[in-house]
């Protein structure tokens, strides 16, 4: 078993594993650790070179828009800055062959439905879906990270545990809808 940090052990199978795939996604509900999975990864040479580190579309885009966290964006811009992030993120992911991200498009689906599904038209909900389908189908590996640790406050997300539950259950409940093949941190 390799330690990454305090919080995460892998298998050598699970390295094994990994290094057979192109386009990886890390995902799970906010403040998992995905982020630290990711960056030990990659400071560990735990993973080869041939991965291109996608960063998070909405830290970048809140930064770029002046934003400290998305909870600063005008209620009148959501919905945009959201299919901004998604259009975004799909973006990024198709100017790469081999890739691992710890935000998809999976997330952007799922983040969307919780904070905009009553509040948008029916079509836009409808196309969003779709993009984020198309895109969550051609990860070859998802790393489905659980809760498995306190929430930290980073300053950026939303730290409340039970948010974070209820989005770990909407993850789990869309890997059987979307019948998504995970990996499982050992």
């Amino acid at each position: 078993m390799i330690m990454i940090g305090n919080k995460f052990k892998l298998s050598p199978r699970f390295l094994t594993e990994l290094s057979r795939k192109s386009k990886i996604a890390i995902v799970g509900a906010a403040g998992v650790g995905k982020t630290t999975l990711l960056n030990e990864l990659f400071e560990l040479d735990l993973i080869t070179e041939q991965f291109n580190k996608i960063p998070e579309v909405v830290r970048t885009l809140c930064a770029q828009r002046g934003y400290k966290s998305p909870y600063d964006i005008p209620e009148d811009q959501v919905h945009q800055f959201r299919e901004d992030v998604l259009d975004k993120q799909i973006a990024l992911e198709d100017e790469q062959d081999n890739f691992i991200v710890d935000r998809s498009c999976l997330d952007a689906w799922l983040y969307y439905m919780r904070w905009s599904w009553n509040s948008v038209d029916v079509e836009d909900s409808e196309r969003f879906f779709k993009k984020a389908f198309t895109q969550t189908k051609k990860y070859d590996a998802l790393i489905y990270v659980p809760i498995s640790f306190e929430l930290e406050d980073d300053g950026f997300r939303w730290n409340n545990k039970t948010y974070q539950k209820q989005m770990d259950r909407m993850f789990r409940e869309y890997f059987r809808a979307w019948d998504l093949d995970l990996l499982f941190l050992d």
